[in-house]
């Protein structure tokens, strides 16, 4: 599964694009804060602890607390902001379900392949099993009669024995 690592940074990448900042940018500029709000909620809202996503920014959990508060109050009234947010919000999410059915499918094919795997050494086994069974058998039949079995001997009466 995608490490939370490569989730934080895919977020960022995400809210850096839509809203043509750079989060990690040290500045107080309108646009730029509400882009780490909108960070911080969607990582908030996906389990995130506002120490962590504090630490991501380079800011404290309480700073974090703040963006939460505030941010739910701004999305009320700011059209604009409310747009980009569920903007960033969809295509995370769209990442996010994308290679969860990636991994999913990966999983699938690894599942088939080893039950087929094993099915294969099944029935490799068994007919390790019967042609040994085979041999054994033209090796009793030789003591038993001094002689090896005709071909037609071993086509007609013998294999027979053995199909299964």
């Amino acid at each position: 599964m995608q490490s939370r690592q490569e989730e934080i940074d895919e977020l960022k990448r995400i809210v850096n694009d839509i809203f043509l900042v750079d989060l990690e940018v040290k500045n107080r500029k309108r646009n730029v804060v509400d882009a780490r709000k909108v960070y911080s909620k969607i990582l908030r809202d996906n389990g995130y602890s506002y120490d962590l996503i504090g630490e991501t920014l380079g800011k404290d959990h309480a700073t974090i607390i703040h963006y939460i508060r505030n941010i739910e109050y701004i999305l009320s009234y700011d059209k604009m902001l409310k747009d980009k947010y569920v903007a960033c919000k969809n295509v995370f999410v769209k990442t996010r379900k994308s290679i969860k059915e990636q991994i999913k499918k990966d999983v699938d094919i690894y599942v088939t392949v080893v039950r087929l795997a094993s099915e294969l050494q099944d029935a490799v086994s068994s007919k390790k099993k019967i042609l040994d069974e085979f041999v054994d058998y033209i090796e009793q039949y030789e003591k038993r009669n001094g002689f090896l079995p005709s071909v037609y001997e071993c086509r007609h009466v013998i294999l027979p024995l053995f199909n299964q």
